[in-house]
Formats: structure tokens, sequence, C-alpha cells
């Protein structure tokens, strides 16, 4: 069963603004952990738990719906393919690291890596959004040109 592109798009998106929520609900929090308290550092932790899990479905489904049909889309594909590869490949080992630290160990360094996180996901999210969400880039029409001077 094939899915339209723009169908794709939809869904992708759709995902994308549920991360960014889930990272706004976070951000409201760490102002307050980096204060002492103590059950901001305890919702915020569980939140990105959930939206660290919730990140990694959407790599994985971005990977087998999106990452797909990219590599064949147009010249830049294969480019684009590669370079999703190497951004998830990333943003894994700093899930994986974000999830292996204790908050309450140094809860001012952790704020300060769940937000520089947060940053370079949105500012991925919105580069994707540009660069292979396009409604010019997926398309459901193709759109051939013929490299002919016949």
């Amino acid at each position: 069963m094939s899915i339209d592109n723009s169908k794709i798009r939809k869904i992708i998106l759709v995902e994308h603004e549920g991360l960014r929520i889930n990272l706004r609900a976070i951000e409201e929090l760490l102002d307050k952990v980096e204060g002492g308290d103590v059950d901001a550092r305890k919702s915020a932790h569980q939140q990105l738990t959930t939206m660290l899990q919730t990140f990694l479905r959407h790599i994985e489904h971005e990977e087998r719906i999106l990452q797909p049909v990219l590599a064949q889309i147009d010249a830049w594909g294969p480019q684009r393919s590669a370079a999703m590869t190497e951004e998830h490949k990333m943003q894994r080992g700093l899930v994986m690291q974000l999830t292996s630290v204790d908050p309450a160990g140094d809860p001012k360094a952790w704020v300060r890596d769940v937000r520089i996180f947060a940053k370079d996901l949105l500012m991925d999210m919105a580069d994707e959004e540009k660069t292979c969400l396009s409604p010019n880039v997926l398309r459901d029409d193709v759109v051939v040109v013929d490299g002919s001077s016949e």
C-alpha cells in the first residue's frame, strides 16, 4: 500500500507539532527546575522521558514512510536520505545521553542539556519542513524534466 506524498507530509507535520507542544510544556518547567523546585524537576524529567520515547517513534516513522520517498523524489534525494540517516543517528545518541542522566545530580547542567537538545530539535524540524517536507519537494504529481533538446 502506497501513501500519497501529501499524506506523508501531513502525518510528519502533525507529529512535529506534537513534539513542539511537548517541548513547550517541558520548557515551562525548566525555569522552576533551575530555581530548585523538586516537583518541577520530577515533572520535567517525566515529561522529557515521554517526549523522547515519542521522538524515537517519530524518527522511526520518518525512516519508514518519508525516507524511501525522499531517496527517489529528485536528484537531491540520495543526499537528503543520507543526511536524514546521519541526523537520526546523532539524535538517537543524544537521546541516549539525556536518558542516562539523573537530573537530581546536577539540575542546572541537566536543564542546560535539555534546552540545547530542544533548541537543536526545533531547528532540525524547521529545516526539515523547508527542505524535505515542502510541497515543492514532497509532491503528489511527478514532474519529469526532459533533458533532450529534440
